[in-house]
């Protein structure tokens, strides 16, 4: 019933125009928020176990005390975090995912030990960099515990025990994760209330469905789940361990073949010239023939000096598709996402290739839909598949985050302090909407 209610609201907070649908015979979907200003408020009733951040009803012989909190979405990822209250658009900033870590005590009596966003640009002093995330799962709880800190107190600047946190969960993250997430949050940070939902459905939600192939591309890990009417199904969810900072590296990999001298110190750099120059080829071996001029651009490093890119800007992209370029044995992403669609039940199959749902940051290379788009073709001959790309898919997980914890038939789903306090880490399974299989 749950769902059904969702989706209900899901289509009420949206407004549909077409636009950026690869290989439908329409338009596709952009997904405009139209989500009420009210429904940025969540309201909990003190001292109550079954409260909810609803809008409070009472009579002036029963009044309820009530605490005003807005709900905090956090989608804390291998690359980027991005943070913001919900109901919002967009989210309020987006910060690297790195912890730097003093490795010198300071003799002038600094004892800060941790450095988070802005932190790292200042901070006057060695650091050994720490990634507390390794292909989208948490490997080192004390950085993120730092990362928290950093969100809450300087970059948000809120009482966190003032505010429902919502986090995102990766569908390869195990379970006592998840347990650790909610003691960290209510022991440490004493938040009234928490939800943890899967990354996955959150992508679906901010594209306005229940039901559809989550194609996600980050930057530490690669993903495809089918997801029919909320839940995963799981037995059919493929991934794979290349994905955008694997494309980083070869890029470095073909412009150090071409003369230059990046190191890893520089990858920085390399970055911002994949997301800036870089592109996916819709036909590799035209491409590869056309002049040199076609497709030469100059690109001005922060020293100054110009340094020139030709075939590596749409060269490096070919990663996704074939793998044993960087020395994997894993499928390319057209051959995972057809073992996943091959592998769903014949009665969902179609559901499935109607709607591809581009999501994550490494999607958005000029011309990657449309070459996903070829690759599919080719190995799904007989089947007509509809790719989606919402131009909002860099943050599709925040997103999706930002609209279901705005919806008044979700409120229900928050897990509450005192309920932690009764049912322990299991409050968790009890009430987030994960999607396992039915």
């Amino acid at each position: 019933m749950f769902l059904y209610c969702l989706l209900h609201s899901l289509l009420m907070l949206h407004r549909v125009t077409m636009e950026n649908t690869i290989g439908a015979s329409e338009p596709e979907i952009t997904l405009k928020m139209a989500i009420p200003a009210n429904a940025v408020t969540a309201y909990c009733e003190e001292g109550n176990t079954n409260a909810t951040f609803s809008e409070a009803e009472g009579n002036e012989k029963n009044p309820k005390i009530v605490k005003k909190t807005k709900a905090v979405i956090i989608d804390l990822g291998t690359r980027y975090c991005k943070m913001g209250h919900a109901g919002e658009s967009k989210p309020f900033s987006v910060i690297s995912s790195v912890v730097g870590k003093r490795q010198i005590t300071d003799k002038n009596g600094d004892n800060q030990k941790s450095f988070v966003g802005q932190e790292l640009l200042t901070a006057n002093m060695a650091l050994k960099y720490v990634n507390p995330l390794k292909h989208g799962i948490v490997v080192d709880w004390s950085s993120v515990q730092d990362f928290w800190e950093y969100i809450f107190y300087k970059e948000m600047k809120i009482l966190p025990e003032e505010h429902a946190v919502l986090v995102s969960d990766s569908p390869l993250n195990p379970t006592i994760n998840r347990e650790i997430y909610a003691e960290m949050m209510f022991e440490i940070f004493h938040t009234p209330a928490i939800h943890i939902a899967n990354q996955s459905i959150l992508s679906m939600y901010s594209y306005g469905k229940i039901s559809g192939l989550v194609v996600e591309v980050g930057h530490g890990v690669t993903y495809v789940e089918p997801i029919h009417e909320g839940y995963v199904l799981y037995s059919n969810t493929g991934w794979v361990d290349y994905a955008g900072l694997d494309i980083t590296k070869y890029l470095m990999k073909l412009l150090n073949h071409s003369g230059n001298k990046f190191t890893k110190e520089d990858r920085h750099i390399v970055e911002h010239i994949k997301n800036n120059c870089c592109y996916a080829s819709l036909e590799l071996g035209k491409d590869l023939g056309l002049p040199l001029s076609e497709y030469i651009v100059e690109y001005e490093l922060p020293d100054g000096n110009l340094i020139t890119i030709g075939k590596e800007r749409f060269l490096c992209s070919e990663v996704l598709f074939k793998p044993s370029l960087i020395g994997s044995s894993q499928p390319g992403l057209q051959t995972l996402t057809t073992i996943c669609i091959n592998n769903c039940d014949t009665t969902l199959k179609q559901e499935m290739i109607n709607n591809i749902l581009l999501c994550g940051g490494s999607t958005l290379l000029d011309g990657f839909p449309e070459r996903f788009q070829t690759e599919l073709k080719a190995a799904l001959p007989y089947d007509k598949t509809t790719i989606i790309a919402s131009p909002h898919r860099k943050y599709s997980v925040w997103i999706g985050g930002s609209i279901l914890a705005s919806l008044k038939s979700f409120q229900q789903l928050w897990v509450f302090k005192d309920e932690y306090g009764e049912w322990g880490s299991s409050a968790i399974h009890r009430k987030c909407f994960l999607g396992r299989d039915p």
